[in-house]
């Protein structure tokens, strides 16, 4: 899907900001889809490759689930400029398992084990830095059973951090949820962290667009949640939809923000060369605007008439 901003030019008081998330799948799944890319060979193209992506688009913020601690260095130093922010909540390989983050990319950095020994978490990137309050760093509670009894839960978290985004602060987050933590319940943190300010929100939801807990995220008349999701159709089409961003052809990997401070520019999965993940990297665009009444619907509404007409029961 092409980057655009519903066919119309931007407006004299809109801005552009350019976001990629991407489940870097680095110390492989137990259904070993990514392992077997992640040879030596592979894996040392996997900061220039990544890098290269966010310096192409002129991304402003970045994030990145299921990655080592390793590739934090690894990616400071192919991004100078950018802030790394990291959340480690988990060993890579889960518990009882060899730390496959530290086995995996120990040959291309001997700082492989931040001080408080999680390997394995999530990390945003920001092309203007942080400022603000402290990041939040957060353990997800599971609050929905799983989908078959006894399965494994895996921890999962939230990460978000304010930074310059454009003209605005804008608070930045990544979170990576499976079946046993809604949305409802990374929403609820964000909003009480961000207190009304603008939110990027980014990750891997492993729910596909049309699953009914996403409804509770959504805005734009497609849900009765307050956020655009960068690549939801092109202005008087609305949809929840989207290319897939997973090898399987599935899309759970998504771009939100708050419909009151942005609306959507069009997103597309980028694939990487070599492959390195079961997932494809995200890339979008968010069309923010200047500072509006947060109750007027969201600077979405009014770019073309047929855009709130859409009424809530053709949700796709």
């Amino acid at each position: 899907m092409a980057l655009v901003v519903g066919g119309l030019p931007p407006a004299a008081d809109t801005y552009r900001v350019n976001v990629l998330t991407f489940n870097v799948c680095a110390a492989g799944n137990s259904a070993g889809t990514c392992v077997r890319d992640l040879t030596p060979r592979r894996r040392a193209t996997w900061a220039g490759q990544v890098s290269g992506l966010i310096r192409s688009r002129d991304v402003d913020v970045a994030s990145f689930t299921e990655m080592c601690y390793a590739q934090v260095g690894l990616l400071r130093r192919a991004l100078p400029g950018y802030r790394v922010i990291w959340y480690g909540y988990a060993k890579g390989g889960g518990p009882g398992r060899e730390d496959r983050c530290r086995t995996l990319w120990g040959d291309l950095t001997e700082d492989t084990t931040p001080p408080d020994g999680k390997t394995f978490g999530m990390a945003l990137a920001l092309k203007n830095g942080a400022e603000g309050p402290p990041p939040l760093r957060r353990l997800l509670h599971v609050d929905h059973p799983p989908a078959a009894p006894g399965a494994t839960i895996h921890p999962r978290g939230l990460l978000c951090a304010t930074g310059r985004v454009g003209p605005r602060r804008s608070v930045c987050c990544v979170t990576h949820i499976s079946d046993t933590e809604t949305p409802r319940q990374v929403t609820g943190l964000v909003a009480r962290y961000a207190a009304g300010a603008p939110v990027i929100l980014t990750g891997d939801f492993n729910r596909e667009p049309g699953h009914d807990q996403l409804t509770g995220v959504y805005g734009m008349g497609l849900g009765d949640g307050g956020y655009v999701e960068a690549g939801a159709g092109s202005c008087g089409v609305p949809s929840r939809d989207g290319e897939p961003t997973t090898r399987g052809g599935r899309k759970i990997d998504y771009i939100f923000a708050t419909e009151a401070d942005y609306r959507p520019g069009g997103a597309e999965a980028v694939r990487t060369d070599p492959e390195l993940s079961d997932h494809l990297a995200l890339a979008g665009t968010l069309i923010g605007t200047e500072p509006r009444p947060r109750r007027d619907g969201g600077p979405w509404r009014g770019s073309c008439p047929a855009c709130g007409r859409r009424s809530r029961d053709r949700r796709r």
